[in-house]
């Protein structure tokens, strides 16, 4: 387990207490996740690859189909699994409103962090400019490879080069298109796929273990102020 991973988080240690969970802490379950994290109180969604994002305040496994989840609540601690997905976290210091989002392809494409943004502002009035994001490890440019761009992601095709697609720059460029400002935005640059000793990837051969359960983890909890 890596504790507090991105260094744009630094600052606000003790409001933000961010995990990532690797191969090597090889977790399926949730109640196996919630042991090596050392939670008391975990939110994990069913993730389904699509834009909907719930706000929760109370602990729950798998009981809602969605693919972000957005609290307010010190000492609820949110996950998010991915293999090669995008992961990211969104954290106000000023509101004091923590979001974990999961983006694969398809979420990059139905626009599911436009979607998480639009449920922090219902909620809490978040600001993009406000906030902190980080991006946790996912495919690289070169490992997103599709059998054919132009039907399989044509709202990305712009972002193709021959058939693998930046899904990175376009989360990137949906982020910043939104108001997140660049210097408040933290990627972490190791792929999945390349690197398949240190995270499980389903496209790095993985697959039936990946199908399986096994999951690397982002997991962040607002920190309890004394």
């Amino acid at each position: 387990m890596i504790k507090n991973p991105f260094t744009i988080f630094e600052p606000y240690r003790d409001m933000l207490d961010v995990r990532m969970l690797k191969r090597e802490d090889d977790v399926a379950s949730d109640e196996e996740t919630q042991r090596v994290l050392g939670m008391e109180e975990i939110v994990v969604l069913d993730q389904e690859h699509g834009h909907r994002c719930i706000v929760v305040s109370t602990p729950s496994s798998r009981t809602e189909k969605a693919d972000a989840a957005a609290t307010d609540r010190p000492g609820l601690t949110l996950t998010i699994r991915f293999a090669d997905c995008q992961n990211f976290i969104v954290f106000d210091p000023i509101k004091k409103v923590l979001c974990l989002i999961h983006a694969g392809w398809r979420g990059v494409q139905c626009e599911a962090i436009a979607q998480a943004f639009l449920c922090m502002q219902s909620e809490w009035r978040v600001l993009p400019r406000d906030v902190l994001v980080g991006a946790g490890p996912s495919l690289c440019r070169t490992c997103a490879e599709f059998t054919d761009p132009g039907k399989e992601v044509p709202e990305l095709v712009s972002y193709a080069q021959g058939r693998c697609i930046d899904l990175n720059g376009a989360a990137d460029d949906q982020l910043f298109s939104l108001g997140v400002t660049r210097d408040r935005f933290e990627r972490i640059d190791d792929c999945t796929l390349c690197n398949p000793e240190k995270y499980w990837t389903y496209r790095g051969g993985k697959d039936e273990v990946v199908k399986n359960g096994k999951r690397n983890v982002l997991a962040a909890t607002l920190c309890k102020q004394k």
